[in-house]
């Protein structure tokens, strides 16, 4: 989906097609102003986003609480537990809808937090437009990827039953509206649905 593409979706940063030897993807971070917070080693990393949280459709499933959960005779834990033994939790992880490339440190930065809206432009990313506000626990990501975010919290509450608290839904209501699907989104959607079958209804 990224091959031809190669921008990443927090920040718009291209990023190599081609991973290194490590097996890594890294941004091109000069060609788009993104710098590191914190001087992580994954500032300049692509990882794979959940943008709904698996914490978000794991949570309440008995493997994320199982005290006595042990695979390949190793104990696990939480995550770890529920992609060794639950096949539904596994599929709904594995959602390409719910999938898109970020860079590492915003990825951890952003953690299990819903996305609103924060006073201010506090940049701690260079130019990069994201915002995270620690203390109250929400992220703001750039006006251009609003309704895609919106788009695929609708379509995570319609397949896998993942309900929105009402206050984010009237944010994501608002952006869907202000942020229609573009050309790429579409495309995204029609490959996905090449792939798994399944179609985001609410780019469509």
């Amino acid at each position: 989906m990224y091959k031809k593409i190669g921008v990443e979706f927090y920040c718009g940063c291209p990023f190599d097609t081609e991973p290194d030897e490590q097996g890594r993807f890294r941004i091109f971070s000069g060609k788009c102003g993104l710098k590191t917070r914190t001087g992580s080693p994954r500032s300049y990393l692509v990882e794979w986003e959940h943008i709904v949280p698996a914490h978000a459709f794991g949570k309440h499933r008995e493997c994320w609480t199982k005290p006595d959960c042990s695979f390949s005779g190793k104990s696990l834990k939480g995550r770890k537990c529920c992609e060794a033994i639950d096949p539904e939790f596994k599929e709904i992880e594995a959602d390409l809808h719910n999938l898109v490339p970020a860079p590492g440190e915003i990825n951890n930065d952003r953690g299990n937090y819903f996305f609103a809206e924060i006073e201010g432009e506090r940049r701690e990313y260079g130019t990069c437009d994201f915002e995270v506000d620690f203390r109250r626990q929400i992220a703001e990501p750039r006006p251009a990827i609003r309704g895609d975010i919106a788009r695929i919290y609708f379509y995570m509450e319609k397949q896998w039953g993942i309900s929105i608290p009402p206050d984010k839904r009237k944010i994501y209501e608002a952006w869907n509206k202000e942020d229609p699907t573009d050309t790429f989104e579409i495309r995204r959607n029609d490959l996905i649905e090449k792939v798994q079958g399944r179609r985001n209804p609410f780019i469509d």
